[in-house]
């Protein structure tokens, strides 16, 4: 009788030193511990270990905010992001516009590394980490939301010119970026990545237009970082002729929520 109890506990020791091996186990594939080395914004991501889809609270607090490079190594995209905020995190993973996320109350807002290295749909790879490790998934849906309008304040503004070149081009000149023959969407969606806000195009302006913005240190990290004050973006705007006021409509948004 002592021999078969003793074999039992040595059974289920067995047992449990089995689950708490898988469990173990199952958190490194999750959450592995990886050399910070691998979170540099460069070309030393091809060299990270393949497979990976991690996130998680930034160790590059003083890094320049949305530090992400993508990489293709063996005829797959991986991605490392540095110090970004966690609207962009969702953004990346959920390839939608910063501006057009709906966060739920409480939705962090620290900011965090990230490493995909998985084969294929590195996008989903991301959704799964942050899914995983921070408790949060997204759906769009249409809500009314507060929005901004763009609108023309100066029609006789030289700042916005209609077009006579015959394809798109983006080029940085004597402390100024250009932009040649682009429609209003691209000055729209640059507007709402950087306010976190929606904008809604009230401008009536449907040409292809030339256009420029000053691009000194300060504004390209403000705009990079998606930190613009609101004295440079006026600024910007008034040269082109257009403002922006606030405003209410019925848009699709991507709606986070935490998971239950």
């Amino acid at each position: 009788m002592a021999w078969t109890r003793t074999k039992t506990m040595a059974t289920t020791g067995a047992t449990l030193l089995v689950m708490i091996a898988l469990v173990v186990i199952v958190k490194l594939a999750f959450f592995p511990s990886v050399s910070d080395k691998f979170f540099q914004t460069s070309s030393i991501l091809r060299q990270a270990p393949p497979g990976l889809a991690i996130v998680r609270p930034t160790h590059f607090p003083k890094a320049p905010t949305n530090g992400i490079t993508f990489s293709t190594v063996k005829g797959s995209q991986w991605i490392v992001g540095r110090n970004v905020p966690f609207q962009n995190v969702i953004a990346l993973a959920y390839s939608y516009n910063p501006g057009r996320i709906s966060l739920p109350f409480g939705a962090p807002k620290n900011n965090f590394d990230f490493l995909v290295t998985v084969p294929k749909d590195p996008e989903a790879g991301l959704r799964s980490a942050i899914r995983k490790k921070l408790g949060y998934t997204a759906q769009v849906e249409t809500r009314d939301t507060p929005v901004l309008a763009l609108k023309v304040e100066d029609p006789n503004s030289t700042g916005l010119k209609v077009s006579t070149a015959s394809k798109e081009n983006k080029t940085e000149k004597n402390g100024r970026l250009y932009f040649t023959h682009m429609k209003l969407n691209v000055i729209m969606d640059g507007l709402e990545s950087v306010l976190k806000t929606p904008v809604v195009d009230k401008t009536g302006l449907t040409n292809y237009y030339d256009f420029s913005l000053i691009w000194d240190t300060q504004t390209a990290k403000q705009i990079q970082s998606g930190t613009l004050d609101q004295t440079t973006g006026q600024k910007i705007l008034t040269e082109w002729g257009l403002g922006l006021e606030p405003d209410m409509a019925s848009l699709e948004m991507l709606v986070v929520k935490k998971v239950n």
